[in-house]
C-alpha cells in the first residue's frame, strides 16, 4: 500500500467517523428530548438526582448507538465515499495522480478496502454484539434490568398451546406470572389454563452419555396441584412434575427469546439462532419468509455496499470537464441514483417477505441491477 493509498484510506475512515458521530448524536438528542419525561419518572421513582438521570440516559443511548450503527452503517459507508471523492475533486488532489498514468479504479482501490473493512466490522457488530446486548436494547426509555418488559404471546402449533404472561425479565430469562392455555385433545382432555408464579426457560441440553434433553419451561409454584391436571398419556410425558411438588416442567419448542420482543426484530438475533428458527418444523410460513429474507439480506448487504461504491465512482469522477456547479449536479445525481437502488432494495425485501417473489430472487435483484448499472457507467469515468 502506497503513501497515497494510506492517505486516502485514512481520509475515508475520518469521514465515516464524522458521519457516525453526527448520526448517533442527532439520534440521542432528538430521542432524548422526546422521551425525557420517561427518564425523569424513573429517576423520581428511585429518588435519584440529576447525575442519576444523566447516567441512565448515557447507558441507554450507549447501547442504542450500536443499533444506530447497524441501521445506518451501510448507508454511511457509501455516502462517505461520495464525500471523499467530492473533496478530492474540489481540492484538485486527484488530477496529479491521474496525470501520472494511474487508472481511476486503481486510485480508488483503498476505498474498496475501506468498504470491506467497515462491512466486516458491521458484520461483527450484527452477529456478536447485538445478540449479546439484546435485553438492553429491548428496554423502554427509563427502564432498568429490574423492570419487567412486555410479553410477546406465542402459540405452540405442536401442542396447540397458547403461552403468555405479565412480564419478562431478559437478564434472568424469567417469565413472570406465566399462563399456559392448553387445548384438547393432545396434552389434555379438556381446556386447561396452567398458571404459575414464575417460569424459567431451560434450553435443550445433552447428557454425558449423549442423550438429548428437550428444552422447555420450568414453572414454579403452579396454581393447581399436578394431580388435578386433566392430562392425556402424551401430556404426562411432556408435562413432568418436580420433586418439590409445586413445580412442573413443560416440554415446548417456544424459547425465551420468542416470548420477548426479540423475535419482532431479527437484527437482535445471530445467524445461528435464525437458522434454528428457520428449521423449526412448527413455525409459520410468514415467520419463515421473514427469516429467510433477512438471512439473504445479511449476505447481500456487504456486496450491495461494494456495488454502491462502484456506482459512485463514475458518477462523481466523470471524464467531462466540470465546473463547480457541475460537480454539485453530479453529487445530486449520484444521491438520486443511490436512493433509487435503496428503494429497489426495500421494495424487493417487501416482495420477498410477502411471498409474492421468492426470497432468493428478491434479495439478489438489487445486486444484479446495481452491478449492471455500475458496469454500464464505467465508460464515463475519468482516466
Amino acid at each position: 500500500m502506497t503513501t497515497y493509498d494510506r492517505y486516502l484510506l485514512f481520509r475515508y475512515f475520518h469521514i465515516i467517523a464524522v458521519f457516525l458521530i453526527a448520526s448517533i448524536g442527532l439520534f440521542a438528542v432528538i430521542d432524548g428530548f422526546t422521551n425525557l419525561d420517561s427518564f425523569q419518572e424513573s429517576v423520581e421513582e428511585a429518588n435519584g438526582n440529576s447525575m442519576m438521570l444523566l447516567n441512565l440516559m448515557a447507558h441507554h443511548y450507549f447501547y442504542h448507538s450500536l443499533m444506530v450503527i447497524d441501521l445506518a452503517g451501510p448507508s454511511i459507508v457509501v455516502i462517505s465515499a461520495v464525500s471523499t471523492l467530492a473533496l478530492l475533486l474540489k481540492s484538485g488532489e486527484i488530477h496529479p495522480v491521474l496525470a501520472a498514468g494511474i487508472p481511476t479504479y486503481r486510485l480508488t482501490l483503498p476505498l474498496a478496502f475501506g468498504v470491506l473493512a467497515i462491512s466486516g466490522a458491521l458484520l461483527a457488530n450484527q452477529e456478536l454484539v447485538l445478540p449479546a446486548i439484546a435485553p438492553k436494547l429491548q428496554r423502554k426509555h427509563g427502564q432498568s434490568a429490574e423492570d419487567a418488559q412486555n410479553v410477546d404471546p406465542q402459540f405452540d402449533l405442536r401442542w396447540q398451546m397458547f403461552l403468555t404472561g405479565e412480564g419478562v425479565y431478559p437478564e434472568e430469562k424469567r417469565l413472570h406470572k406465566p399462563q399456559f392455555r392448553i387445548q384438547p385433545p393432545l396434552l389434555t382432555t379438556d381446556y386447561f389454563t396452567l398458571e404459575a408464579e414464575d417460569g424459567i426457560y431451560l434450553p435443550p441440553q445433552s447428557d454425558e452419555d449423549g442423550t438429548q434433553r428437550p428444552g422447555g419451561w420450568l414453572l414454579k409454584q403452579t396454581s393447581v396441584p399436578f394431580q388435578e391436571f386433566p392430562l392425556t398419556e402424551l401430556g404426562r410425558q411432556n408435562i413432568v412434575p418436580q420433586p418439590n411438588g409445586t413445580d412442573v416442567f413443560i416440554n415446548t419448542h417456544l424459547s425465551f427469546s420468542q416470548m420477548s420482543r426479540k423475535t419482532s426484530n431479527y437484527r437482535l438475533m445471530g445467524t445461528p439462532q435464525l437458522l434454528r428458527f428457520l428449521h423449526e418444523p412448527y413455525g409459520s410460513d410468514i415467520s419463515r419468509r421473514g427469516i429467510l429474507m433477512h438471512l439473504h439480506s445479511r449476505i447481500t448487504q456487504p456486496l450491495l455496499t461494494l456495488v454502491g461504491l462502484y456506482i459512485v465512482i463514475p458518477l462523481i469522477v466523470r471524464k467531462d470537464r466540470m465546473s463547480t456547479m457541475q460537480q454539485v449536479t453530479n453529487i445530486a445525481t449520484c444521491v438520486i441514483v443511490l436512493a433509487i437502488i435503496y428503494g429497489v432494495s426495500i421494495g424487493s425485501s417487501f416482495l420477498g417477505q410477502s411471498g409474492i417473489v421468492p426470497a432468493e430472487q428478491a434479495a439478489w435483484v438489487p445486486i444484479v441491477l446495481g452491478g449492471s448499472l455500475a458496469g454500464w457507467l464505467t465508460g464515463s469515468v475519468r482516466t
